[in-house]
């Protein structure tokens, strides 16, 4: 009998034993399956594993939140799982009606699905726009055909890389390193039809492998990595424009020189070129991609009379004729083209508004007229077209705003943190300037786009909060001096936009511009030599305290000198203040208050950034401070309005410090800005001005934002759907 009782004793411990040991292995398996969902996303073995779990366990707390894991995961993998989705939390609601909350949980996902799919399907029907998701940095990246992923540029490290628009998670598809190990970087990647493959330029380190660059394929995984192309010795860069609809060749063109290529078909099966055209400085192409049959390729061309218009062209494959496609004295650009073998996407600023554009296609010849798709669109970069016809796009993610912020050079932080930029009209406005009689702040808008730029010079009252507005006629807009009377503007121009990719002519100037007239005249600009390039680039821009003459900072490449010019205005007589031979060296100049004395921030890379004055009579220049950075960007600089402190920028890795240091001799202070006191999102910082009796600083901030993808879907003409 006393046998029999310890024999019952070992067996109930032993089955305690394993049951708690099954029930600590259920837990285990399900933190397992945890970690594959949330810390890997790897969805698919997260949902084996959960079913394990279900299988397995005794406890029915921990197999009800199993399966209803298994319904995340399968919401998590888009809208093709959306009817497993409802399965699985169904199952949580059928099989589990003990488990009070979980069951809650289950049915407010059922509802939330069933309320999405109802509104999909009434989508389906109806012309769509939406927001979809927050991308990647602006990368020349494309959706992929089933719409799930894009392509991008990690700039944080120069990788190619995907996104998951399901779940936002992001996975590399080469693995170089960070910018220190290698300058490396990936470049305009585009899919495959079936969406298995990317191909996309790698460009290499032109330090230690000079003019390298080549054409790559990987699969989607980033694995099966190979060489499709690589450029020649005699070239120097590829950039790869599209994937043939039958996925047999990828468009690319392959430069010589800034000006001059070749545009190229390159085979998907051996890397063999077949030669499209070439091209030169006058017809160079800027946009291409192949038709929607594939017999043509669709390119965009600067207009001969524009330096930012363009129109759109096609050339034709088979035999190499080039026929108009797009004509028009406006802005087109080329956006893609859809699935359904017929349709062509464009963007134009016609109507005065950045809109979008449908033409239709047939054997190479427009079928109607073009059709307005979507109105003020702003500036866009095209992701491109999914199967089902929807095109997706992505809005520009940084930002340039101007800042006013209270002072004090002699406290710690600033007495006020500005909270919101001023109120502009446009999509950026930047570079500040306070009238010497406080009335104004002078700063420019640019009401254009990222392909077409329109700067327009804004003239604030800033008592009335009224505003003036002067259209000086130039592509670009750098800088802005008043004059000494708070009458005339001076601002730094030139005739080409910053987007304009190689350009070996930028016709700097300097203007000057009555601000009760609107006249505009040309004070001086850049030198050019023999063959129309520029010796002599011109820089940072200030007025004399008489309004007699100007400074301005002149870079002369051929001799690599940096040279800070003083310019009479009535007889253009022109004498050097301060030089300096070496080609890394870059000024940015402020004038003192009282006229004597001239700040710059001198900018040498094995040197530093230096913090220096000099008499605007002549002399020697004095070093008030030197510093390295953490980044490689130019310190900007002004002058307190009692001529006592000169205030600087301090770009540091995560965000650009603000400094002050006496001209009299001492140490700088750091006016504000610490890492984690800052009210709002200032990115890098330029463009100081002081308001001449009152402690305020106005300054240009440029922020990187979180870019947006958007989409588009059933606009195609109903009759041309597949």
């Amino acid at each position: 009998m006393k046998k029999l009782s310890i024999l019952f004793a070992i067996f109930t411990l032993l089955a305690f034993s394993f049951g708690s040991l099954a029930l600590q292995n259920g837990y285990d398996l399900f933190q397992k399956a945890l970690a594959k969902e949330r810390a890997e996303g790897n969805l698919e073995e997260a949902i084996v594993l959960y079913q394990k779990v279900i299988e397995e366990s005794k406890d029915e707390s921990l197999s009800a939140k199993a399966q209803f894991r298994i319904g995340v995961c399968y919401e998590k993998l888009g809208k093709q799982k959306a009817q497993l989705a409802l399965e699985a939390f169904q199952k949580v609601v059928d099989n589990y009606p003990g488990q009070l909350e979980i069951v809650r949980l289950a049915k407010e996902k059922l509802t939330q699905i069933l309320q999405a799919k109802s509104m999909g399907e009434k989508e389906n029907k109806e012309f769509a726009l939406r927001k979809v998701g927050i991308g990647p940095e602006w990368g020349q990246g494309e959706i992929s055909p089933d719409g799930r992923y894009i392509s991008f540029i990690d700039w944080d490290t120069g990788d190619l890389a995907v996104q998951d628009l399901t779940t936002g998670e992001r996975h590399p598809i080469t693995h170089k390193g960070s910018w220190e190990k290698s300058r490396a970087m990936a470049n305009n990647s585009r899919w495959s039809p079936d969406g298995k493959h990317i191909v996309y330029d790698w460009w290499g380190d032109k330090d230690s492998e000079p003019n390298f660059a080549c054409i790559q394929i990987a699969s989607r995984d980033g694995s099966k990595t190979r060489t499709l192309f690589k450029v020649s010795p005699e070239q120097e860069v590829s950039f790869t424009a599209g994937w043939s609809p039958d996925g047999k060749f990828i468009l690319a063109s392959i430069h010589k020189s800034a000006s001059l290529g070749q545009l190229v078909l390159v085979s998907v099966d051996d890397g063999s070129v077949r030669i499209l055209k070439s091209f030169d400085k006058e017809n160079k192409w800027i946009n291409a991609d192949f038709s929607p049959d594939g017999d043509h390729i669709i390119f965009e061309r600067r207009q001969e009379d524009s330096s930012v218009n363009s129109d759109l062209y096609l050339f034709s494959i088979e035999d190499g004729k080039e026929t108009p496609l797009v004509t028009h004295p406006a802005n087109d650009r080329f956006l893609g083209c859809a699935s359904d073998g017929k349709s062509v996407l464009f963007a134009s600023d016609r109507r005065g508004t950045q809109d979008v554009w449908l033409i239709q296609l047939k054997e190479g010849k427009i079928q109607g007229a073009p059709r307005l798709v979507k109105e003020s669109l702003r500036d866009i970069e095209s992701l491109g077209f999914t199967t089902d016809g929807s095109f997706y796009y992505v809005l520009p993610r940084s930002k340039k705003d101007v800042y006013i912020a209270s002072f004090d050079p002699t406290k710690e932080n600033w007495i006020k943190i500005p909270e919101k930029p001023i109120e502009y009209v446009g999509r950026a406005c930047h570079s500040p300037a306070y009238s010497p009689d406080g009335k104004y702040l002078a700063f420019i808008s640019d009401r254009g786009t990222y392909q077409k730029s329109r700067f327009v010079i804004c003239v604030r009252n800033l008592l009335t909060e009224k505003e003036q507005e002067f259209y000086p006629g130039h592509v670009n807009l750098m800088d802005l001096a008043w004059s000494p009377d708070s009458r005339f503007l001076f601002t730094r121009a030139s005739d080409r936009p910053p987007s304009d990719f190689g350009s070996e002519f930028f016709n700097y100037m300097i203007c000057k511009i009555d601000t009760k007239t609107g006249e505009v005249q040309t004070v001086t600009q850049s030198e050019e030599d023999e063959n129309h390039k520029i010796k002599r680039f011109i820089h940072s821009i200030d007025c004399s305290e008489d309004g007699k003459s100007i400074f301005y900072v002149a870079e002369d490449d051929k001799e690599e000198k940096c040279q800070l010019v003083q310019r009479e205005l009535q007889t253009g007589t022109e004498k050097t203040l301060y030089s300096v031979s070496s080609p890394d060296r870059f000024f940015i100049i402020s004038r003192s208050p009282d006229g004597k004395y001239l700040a710059l921030t001198e900018s040498d890379e094995s040197l530093g950034r230096m913090i220096k004055i000099i008499p605007t009579a002549g002399g020697e220049a004095r070093e008030l401070l030197s510093f390295k950075p953490d980044l490689g960007f130019i310190p900007y600089c002004a002058w307190t309005n009692d001529g006592k402190h000169v205030l600087f920028t301090k770009p540091m890795k995560d965000l650009t410090e603000i400094w002050s240091i006496p001209i009299s001799g001492g140490d700088p202070q750091m006016l504000g800005f610490k890492k984690g006191k800052l009210g709002f999102n200032q990115g890098r910082i330029y463009h100081l001005t002081v308001h001449p009796s009152k402690p305020y600083v106005a300054f240009n901030s440029f922020s990187q934002q979180n870019s947006e993808i958007w989409m588009i879907k059933n606009f195609l003409p109903e009759i041309e759907k597949k």
